[in-house]
């Protein structure tokens, strides 16, 4: 067994429902409709207790949680009582370490902003507040249901009740002026405390309605250099705020990094609930499992409340595919990626290898793999190299 493989478990709770769907959304998600709350919440306690069942079958050494996230969709939709119910389960199952980190995704809406002591209240102790733009103009483009005034109200609420507050934005779009982009966010950085903020450039994702469009040639986007500069720009900008990059667009101030996604990139262990919700996994046999959940809410809620095939699949992942998505996910972070956690390590005397090393644009230290951080513009390019040797 590798060495501290089952050192770190986390639970991810996915809520599916959202006021809109926003047209660069790929996620599992639906506009809401009317929901027993009541089924809802049996069939989150249900599969808590699937979970464990799984893992005292299969005689997992994991520990204790090390984080809870309730993503969607729009979990803030979801009732306080019912996440602290969720919480309180959780507890029970499993147990906690004394520093978890328990996230709650909110949009800056009227719904969320009237239960924010709430959702303090049920357990959560990091709200992640989907801003996305500083803009009306881009928020309105964006399909998104709140104004840059509201985003303003509920930071200045929030951070009355939380004192670890993270955002996403979203930079890049096709219309965009660099100039206009790097003075919001100065002037909103300015005014605002924060302890983390997720940046990401806009991407059409297959399936959404920006794809469609792009595909169409009914939407642009802009041109590598345009990227290089807005990226690289946002990266100098959030650095003069105390932001320290730790992942590709992932920011973060003094020990703020978010725990919760570090397990995904780290490739470390955790167990989803709900919907299409992905489980990962490393058994005691060094071996990376997934659990895979019924996608359709309907389809989900029916399987776990009548125990019928409650999992969608189970599967083992072949060594050579988990290899490569431990690379693929670990040279995202700034630190990199511990070598042991993978299973074959002939890639590191690849020809390739020996050149990106040899030339400093990848490095091993202190039994790390990681791209040197003026290089990490270059990650998708750096990537399809290494991982054509695996």
């Amino acid at each position: 067994m590798k060495k501290d493989l089952q050192s770190k478990l986390g639970l991810y709770v996915h809520w599916p429902f959202c006021l809109s769907k926003c047209p660069y959304c790929d996620f599992n998600s639906y506009t809401i409709s009317e929901y027993d709350k009541i089924e809802w919440l049996n069939a989150y306690l249900n599969q808590l207790n699937m979970m464990r069942e799984f893992y005292e079958k299969n005689n997992l050494s994991l520990t204790k949680l090390t984080s809870i996230f309730f993503g969607g969709g729009t979990p803030s939709l979801m009732e306080p009582k019912i996440i602290e119910k969720i919480i309180n389960k959780s507890l029970k199952v499993f147990g906690f370490n004394d520093d978890i980190e328990i996230t709650l995704e909110a949009n800056p809406s009227s719904i969320e902003f009237k239960n924010i002591k709430e959702f303090k209240s049920s357990g959560i102790n990091r709200l992640s507040l989907g801003v996305q733009s500083l803009k009306n103009e881009d928020l309105s483009f964006l399909g998104r249901l709140h104004k840059i005034e509201d985003t303003k109200k509920i930071i200045n609420v929030a951070n009355k009740v939380f004192n670890n507050i993270s955002i996403d934005l979203i930079y890049g779009l096709p219309f965009q002026n660099i100039k206009n982009w790097k003075n919001d966010l100065n002037n909103f950085l300015s005014e605002y405390h924060l302890n983390h903020i997720s940046a990401y450039q806009l991407t059409y994702e297959k399936g959404t309605k920006f794809y469609h469009m792009y595909k169409k040639n009914d939407l642009k986007k802009i041109t590598n250099k345009e990227s290089l500069k807005f990226y690289c720009s946002t990266v100098e900008i959030l650095e003069n705020y105390n932001f320290k990059q730790y992942e590709i667009s992932n920011f973060s101030k003094k020990s703020y990094q978010s725990k919760h996604n570090q397990l995904y990139w780290n490739s470390d262990n955790w167990f989803g609930i709900g919907p299409g919700a992905i489980s990962r996994f490393w058994n005691n046999k060094s071996e990376r499992i997934e659990i895979q959940n019924f996608k359709k809410p309907q389809t989900w809620i029916q399987r776990i409340l009548k125990d019928e095939k409650s999992f969608k699949k189970i599967v083992k992942i072949e060594r050579e595919v988990s290899d490569k998505e431990i690379l693929i996910m670990g040279l995202r972070l700034v630190d990199g990626i511990n070598i042991n956690k993978f299973n074959k390590k002939e890639f590191l005397y690849s020809n390739t290898f020996k050149y990106l090393t040899k030339n400093n644009i990848v490095k091993i230290e202190d039994q790390k793999i990681f791209i040197n951080k003026a290089d990490l513009v270059k990650l998708n390019y750096i990537l399809m190299k290494i991982t054509d040797t695996i």
